[in-house]
């Protein structure tokens, strides 16, 4: 018979497969403090909440709780642990631990992280590779991303400028596009790295008009970088990465235009 302990983190662990994180740590402040499984499944509710600090608290705890032994061939605390690695561009040691989970389970979720850290390390051909074995795996959750060539990619850009409104359409005017294959951490602000992860699909750096002055005039633009690759990635054909860059642009410009995170959801991208 499951012992309560067991019952509840499986109720947990379907919570967070509804989208119920809050849920998820409700239940679990009452499990026992001393379980390690317990707080593997906090650790995976902060980070649907995008506490990346709290997240990584939490596995901790689990590991000085479970230890190597216990825990090492947990697949969920080794998917967890590098989430939140993945998370803090320790991209060593999360493909070390995706590998370790793809050793028990090649599914294609583990496949498509392993894929995006070979892109991250600019092999391309691997990161395909991986993608077309997770297709092969489940094409349905895993359907291989369109492959476009830069001039391809300039097109499909300019169809999706066309799709925004006028007003941050014009915005456009201020800040330069810059396609990146993929985030490079040099763009990263190691103190708030939680907010811009290695697949991110774009990436708004400067003075938000806002916080422009005409001490500025002779300084840089500021820059939207697309990261192509991802929006591939993040796209099942070349109609839905029209979609996404449209909405990647909506979003980055919102930042340009004076919005904080809150304010970009709070507008809605349709």
């Amino acid at each position: 018979m499951a012992s309560y302990i067991d019952t509840a983190i499986e109720r947990a662990w379907n919570l967070l497969d509804r989208g119920e994180p809050e849920k998820a740590l409700d239940l679990m402040a009452g499990v026992d403090s001393n379980a390690a499984r317990r707080w593997v499944v906090e650790a995976s509710a902060h980070l649907e909440l995008d506490d990346l600090a709290k997240a990584r608290t939490a596995i901790d705890k689990a590991s000085s709780l479970g230890g190597a032994a216990g825990l090492g061939g947990d697949v969920e605390y080794l998917w967890t642990r590098a989430e939140i690695c993945l998370r803090e561009w320790k991209l060593a040691e999360a493909e070390e631990l995706y590998g370790k989970v793809a050793a028990a389970e090649r599914t294609s979720a583990v496949l498509e992280r392993l894929a995006l850290l070979a892109d991250l390390r600019h092999d391309q051909s691997g990161a395909d590779a991986l993608l077309a074995e997770a297709e092969e795996i489940d094409a349905d959750a895993a359907p291989h991303p369109p492959r476009l060539s830069p001039q391809q990619f300039e097109h499909v850009l300019d169809e999706a400028v066309e799709l925004l409104p006028d007003e941050f359409r014009a915005a456009l005017d201020g800040v330069r596009v810059v396609i990146d294959q993929v985030p490079s951490e040099g763009l990263i602000d190691k103190a708030d790295c939680g907010e811009t992860p290695p697949d991110m699909l774009g990436l708004f750096v400067g003075a938000s008009k806002l916080e422009e002055s005409p001490e500025d005039s002779g300084g840089l633009p500021p820059v939207i970088h697309l990261f192509q690759r991802n929006l591939e990635r993040a796209s099942i054909d070349r109609d839905e990465l029209v979609n996404e860059i449209r909405i990647t642009l909506y979003h980055e410009l919102g930042h340009y235009l004076g919005f904080d995170e809150d304010g970009v959801a709070d507008m809605g991208l349709q």
